[in-house]
């Protein structure tokens, strides 16, 4: 069995798996790519649910508010997706 070091450069080829490095946002980070784009696509039902959130400090009592800003979410992130120049 042949045997090669990925990891000392002996092989002719790398995995590029260990080349790419992942950065990972919390999802409330205001520099996180999805919130970005919410800002963007959806101003006003991501201002509602912020306030909502803080003002009952439980995620769980603005669900009216989260609902609407996954409806208005779903067109925007397709269009982020699929829009090659889409810039946010």
């Amino acid at each position: 069995m042949e045997s090669r070091s990925y990891n000392f450069s002996t092989a002719k080829k790398r995995s590029t798996q260990m080349e790419s490095k992942v950065i990972f946002f919390p999802r409330e980070d205001e520099n996180a790519p999805r919130t970005i784009i919410l800002k963007q696509e959806c101003p006003g039902e991501l201002a509602a649910f912020k306030e909502c959130v803080v003002r009952t400090k439980d995620e769980s009592k603005c669900m009216q508010f989260k609902d609407a800003l996954l409806e208005c979410g779903k067109p925007a992130f397709r269009k982020a997706n699929t829009t090659p120049d889409y810039q946010f």
